[in-house]
């Protein structure tokens, strides 16, 4: 089976060389995935940017893709409305919906995916999907129950807002799947071996028990780890082994580095930190391999799914997780590791925090952090649940083969792919129920050359006449070559040989302006910019009759 959709395609999302973010490691993961699920057949993509297929095709091949890539530049083609479906890795943008319908709002679909849900921006992008230009063929993939919730209460408390203020009753009934996000598996594979060649690189003895947290070091986005180390701390004070506390990851800056460190010290004295940087690979690898239980205790609104648990169970491991989001769809409590009961503020705790960052008081930092800081991972099941982990090996052991056979069988990207698929074919069904549907304008986004119309004294004509004199004959070719009139050329919008040719035609015989174009290969737009470009630069002349 072929893919039945074009990946819309930002290098940036789907690489972490630049930003090591939750949202460009599900990307990656994704294009890895989407390589070994078509590795030899036709992957279609669609963006902007002469360089962009190029990009695609070399990050596809380094995966191990060794098909053809098809690629539209965006709006689309006939092709891509063959195809029927594109797919854009967050939350769909209007303007991508305003461009396709001002072509055919039936063309195809667009379906995007869930990431942080917590931003000013992505709520209002989750939002307005119930109005236009999104229209019932267009999906939006929730990657948990919980992201699902959130979506559903935005669109729920617009509708209501719109409804009493405005009286609006119809609204674009969105498809909300819920899709997880995937891992290939096959990456975090582990043998006996590799364990023990990890734990002596990390000078780690045999019957030191260690508790590996990875990903971005933020305890203000991301995971807070007082209680952690509190808890650690706890067990530490009466095991019969030393605990290691394992963070791989990253640290924006030296200030929330210190903050970990002086945490550590003076919460976690007796417990052992070791600290691996996650952008050096072999170290990062090793951490992976030589932790006995994965630990994400995550207590933060901008954490929407959460892929390191996935991968853990991928490697392996036992996972201790807060029963959190997404967390509560992809780790069974007592079957894979432990959930630990999380505790928040009540509803109408925080409306003065919304606010203060929404008009800009409060940045997103401050905003999600005071949030955090009012939620609370439970420290007594925490401490009773590192303490059996601690002291039943078979037990962590038990819990990875469980949840390495749940990933295996449901998080493996191509397993994910096929669902993608299958969605794709359900809104093609609610598309062609439709029928035909007339392109849509972009309100707000008129022709420049009709909004503007009053600012000049005339607009041209097509009964207007078009002169060229010898001199102007002459001139062309000098014309052509100057920075000040030719930095607008371009294959599609301002074409260099469609000037030449409109320039030859009139300089041969006389013509009307709509003649003259329609001579030239009847591209409306284009050869009017064409001929008025020419006008501009001096070589034709206009006459009304």
């Amino acid at each position: 089976m072929n893919s039945n959709f074009a990946i819309y395609y930002d290098e940036e999302a789907y690489s972490t060389a630049k930003k090591i973010m939750g949202r460009q490691s599900a990307g990656k993961a994704f294009m890895k995935g989407v390589a070994r699920c078509w590795s030899e057949g036709d992957l279609h993509g669609i963006g902007l940017g002469s360089s962009a297929p190029k990009r695609m095709l070399a990050q596809l091949h380094q995966d191990g893709f060794q098909g053809r890539l098809q690629w539209s530049t965006f709006p689309g083609s006939s092709r891509d409305d063959a195809l029927g479906a594109i797919y854009y890795p967050a939350p769909l943008p209007k303007e991508l919906a305003f461009a396709r319908n001002s072509r055919n709002p039936a063309a195809y679909s667009l379906f995007g995916v869930t990431h942080t849900l917590s931003s000013t921006g992505v709520m209002d992008q989750l939002a307005h999907l119930v109005l236009p230009p999104f229209k019932p063929w267009d999906a939006l993939i929730c990657t948990s129950q919980a992201a699902l919730t959130v979506v559903k209460r935005l669109q729920e408390e617009l509708k209501v807002w719109m409804a009493e203020s405005m009286g609006v009753s119809r609204f674009n009934p969105l498809v909300l799947p819920v899709i997880p996000l995937g891992v290939n598996v096959s990456e975090f594979a582990c043998s006996v071996t590799d364990r023990a060649d990890a734990r002596k690189c990390l000078s780690i003895d045999r019957d030191e028990v260690v508790f590996l947290f990875a990903g971005r070091l933020s305890f203000h986005a991301k995971a807070n780890p007082v209680v952690f180390y509190q808890a650690l701390e706890d067990v530490a004070q009466t095991a019969k082994c030393k605990l290691i506390c394992l963070e791989a990851g990253v640290c924006s800056n030296d200030g929330i580095r210190n903050g970990f460190e002086q945490a550590a010290a003076k919460l976690a004295p007796s417990v052992r930190f070791l600290r691996v940087d996650g952008r050096n690979e072999q170290e990062y690898q090793n951490a992976w391999r030589g932790a006995d239980v994965f630990v994400s205790l995550s207590d933060n609104i901008q954490e929407t799914f959460g892929i390191t648990p996935i991968e853990a169970m991928a490697a392996g491991l036992p996972v201790l997780v807060s029963d959190w989001n997404g967390y509560k769809d992809t780790v069974r409590d007592g079957v894979d590791g432990y959930r630990i009961p999380v505790l928040m503020a009540p509803p109408g705790s925080g409306r003065d925090l919304a606010y203060r960052h929404a008009i800009g008081i409060d940045t997103y930092d401050f905003y999600i952090g005071r949030v955090s800081l009012a939620t609370a991972v439970d420290r007594g099941v925490l401490v009773q649940r590192i303490k059996t982990l601690v002291e039943r090996p078979e037990l962590r052991e038990a819990f990875g083969k469980a949840g390495q056979k749940r990933v295996q069988e449901l998080y493996d990207w191509p397993v994910i792919l096929m669902q993608y698929v299958d969605l794709v074919d359900e809104l093609e069904k609610i598309r062609r129920s439709a029928g035909a549907v007339k392109a849509q304008p972009w309100p707000n986004r008129p022709d420049p050359f009709s909004l503007f119309s009053h600012y000049s004294t005339n607009s041209l004509s097509g009964n207007w006449l078009v002169n060229v004199t010898a001199r102007q004959s002459a001139a062309l070719q000098d014309l052509l070559g100057l920075e000040m009139v030719a930095y607008g050329f371009d294959p599609e919008i301002l074409v260099a040989d469609d000037i030449v040719a409109l320039h030859h035609l009139a300089a041969n015989n006389t013509f009307t302006v709509q003649r003259l174009v329609e001579a030239a290969g009847g591209v409306v737009p284009r050869h009017v910019r064409a001929l008025m470009w020419c006008n501009k630069a001096g070589l034709v002349d206009f006459h009304m009759p």
